[in-house]
């Protein structure tokens, strides 16, 4: 059933990404997600509180903008909207932009863990098939060891490790370096019959297969003994 509070902008299974609009504010609270310190313990945000004002200064930003695109996520049959994908830094000149996620609210349904991930997919097939876009970035603490695992479902390879990139007050992590390229997305799309998100019951099953081991730990050694390997015999005095 539709929902007349918000307008469906990019249809999913469980999930719809919907148009913000000033209630995702006043009745959903999108502006104290960012005062969550569980929710902002990986992002840049939580220094300083975040107000209704605020948040809705940005909202107005979002809809002139054509740099950044916001889109609210929406659980099928719920009236409120539990988080927010966008797209930032759009270069239509490079063709690539900057992938973000916040999830700042739970909801009941069992389903709810997979919720970001679709609403990943949803994102990386419309900037790829409608904004015609040919690379997205993404960067996240080390510590989102699940979503590190996961987003090569999505089609996310790991590209690189900033070494000390985050930090929260004294809490300091890496940020793993990831990103999808356009052909790296339609060799997905060829093997799921035409779609990104290979659906509920199948995603299950391709998460259960995924190796257990930390690709950020491998990545890490790997480049941090080549480096060592090539400096080990440079004069640096």
């Amino acid at each position: 059933m539709t929902d007349p509070n918000y307008e469906v902008f990019l249809g999913g299974e469980l999930v719809d990404l919907v148009i913000p609009n000033e209630r995702a504010i006043h009745v959903d609270g999108w502006h104290r997600w960012f005062n969550d310190p569980a929710i902002v313990a990986n992002l840049d945000q939580g220094i300083f509180p975040n107000t209704v004002d605020q948040q809705l200064e940005f909202l107005a930003d979002l809809r002139r903008s054509r740099k950044r695109l916001g889109l609210m996520i929406q659980p099928k049959g719920e009236d409120h909207v539990v988080g927010i994908a966008s797209l930032s830094n759009i270069s239509f000149a490079s063709r690539q932009a900057d992938f973000a996620m916040v999830i700042g609210r739970k909801s009941p349904s069992f389903r709810s863990a997979f919720f970001g991930m679709e609403a990943k997919c949803l994102m990386t097939e419309h900037a790829f098939e409608n904004m015609g876009l040919e690379r997205i970035n993404s960067g996240q603490s080390a510590a989102l060891k699940d979503w590190q695992r996961w987003q090569i479902l999505f089609g996310y390879k790991v590209e690189g490790i900033k070494r000390g990139a985050f930090r929260k007050g004294r809490t300091v992590h890496d940020v793993v370096v990831s990103g999808c390229l356009l052909e790296d997305y339609l060799a997905l799309k060829e093997m799921r019959g035409g779609r990104l998100w290979p659906g509920y019951d199948r995603i299950m099953d391709l998460i259960r297969h995924l190796p257990k081991e930390s690709l950020e730990q491998k990545v890490n050694a790997a480049i941090g003994g080549i480096v060592a390997e090539h400096y080990a015999g440079i004069r640096q005095t």
